[in-house]
């Protein structure tokens, strides 16, 4: 899937602006095909859909630029970045220090919290205790004794449990939906998971016997809202994509594809 463009993936989903774009209005955007609604997927009939696909093509048409895209798997996409061979990627990226220190990130588009997903039952509470760095209440090794939790690997979820739950046996999925997978499964205890994707869990038809345990408290770690990730250094790029969304935000279109994509109000 590397290197296709949106006309080689479906014709009537490229994320340009016109038709007449020359060269240098030409941007490389890298996406991931892994589903991870209600952000992104590409459909059954080759389609890219849902908050950050609309999102991605309003901002283009926006910056009146033709973007390329770049298809990718998720930890594929920083990447790419950092080796310039994509100038800007959009993929539920938390905004987070450690990223900052290689992509730059745009004004946040949607803010998200984190879930912690488990079985119904009467099992004990989930306590919360004092970071060791002083960073406010967070998750305690005490509570998940032999439990395994699973997250998606490389996102802001996997870098807080290894700095807050080293002890825990914790285990890492390629997407956020095999962690699911195995959750529903009965192969872990616990999902650390974004709110979206929780909370799409358990109200589906396959979380009848599963609930929020917990909605984590707000940590650095798993950082400030959710944005683009551009380029380090590119100030051009990430110029434009922040006039483009504060345009956006002004035209309510954030609240339009959070009410359509997230909310479900079609």
């Amino acid at each position: 899937m590397r290197g296709l463009s949106f006309f080689t993936l479906a014709a009537l989903t490229l994320l340009t602006a016109t038709g007449h774009a020359d060269a240098k209005d030409k941007l490389r955007l890298g996406m991931s095909p892994e589903p991870f609604m209600p952000f992104t997927q590409v459909n059954a009939a080759g389609q890219w859909e849902g908050f950050e696909a609309d999102l991605s093509r309003a901002l283009c048409a926006k910056m009146d630029v033709e973007c390329e895209l770049q298809s990718m798997a998720w930890d594929g996409l920083i990447p790419s970045l950092t080796e310039g061979k994509i100038d800007f990627a959009i993929a539920g990226f938390a905004i987070t220090s450690e990223r900052k220190k290689i992509v730059n990130f745009s004004s946040p588009y949607y803010k998200e919290r984190t879930t912690l997903v488990g079985p119904k039952g009467h099992d004990a509470p989930i306590a919360t205790i004092d970071a060791p760095d002083g960073s406010g209440k967070v998750l305690g090794d005490a509570s998940f004794e032999g439990k395994i939790i699973g997250t998606q690997t490389a996102t802001a979820q996997a870098n807080y449990l290894a700095k807050f739950l080293p002890e825990t046996d914790v285990k890492l999925y390629d997407t956020a939906d095999n962690a699911v997978a195995d959750l529903v499964a009965g192969r872990l205890d616990y999902a650390l998971l974004p709110d979206v994707i929780g909370k799409a869990l358990v109200s589906g038809s396959q979380g009848a016997d599963f609930e929020v345990k917990l909605e984590l408290p707000s940590n650095a770690v798993l950082g400030n809202g959710i944005a683009y990730a551009v380029h380090k250094g590119d100030a051009v790029t990430l110029g434009r994509i922040d006039a483009a969304l504060a345009a956006l935000k002004a035209e309510k279109l954030l609240e339009q594809l959070d009410a359509k994509w997230v909310q479900g109000k079609k």
